[in-house]
């Protein structure tokens, strides 16, 4: 493509991204409703949701629980995550 042409489809290409939503500009898996992560009395430190997506707990002094997503889960021999899967977690009641 030459410079020129490459110069002309700039301003479609920014036209194009103003009117998309945030997700559909990144590229990121439209969701539903969230996802619930396993009972608060659960103690394991990772989870595996039935769809095959894998979480490790994480807590900070005086806040709950949060399961976030694990990328890479092979050290737990699960696969790497989808797009489908939520980045975190919260415990159900």
């Amino acid at each position: 493509m030459t410079f020129l042409k490459t110069l002309a489809a700039i301003p479609a290409f920014a036209i194009a991204l103003s009117l998309a939503s945030p997700a559909d500009a990144l590229g990121v898996a439209k969701r539903s409703a969230p996802t619930w992560g396993p009972p608060s009395t659960y103690q394991g430190q990772w989870y595996v949701t039935p769809d095959g997506c894998s979480y490790s707990r994480a807590q900070a002094p005086g806040y709950e629980v949060m399961w976030v997503l694990i990328i890479n889960p092979h050290h737990i021999g699960q696969p790497a995550a989808g797009r489908h899967c939520e980045t975190i977690l919260r415990p159900s009641a």
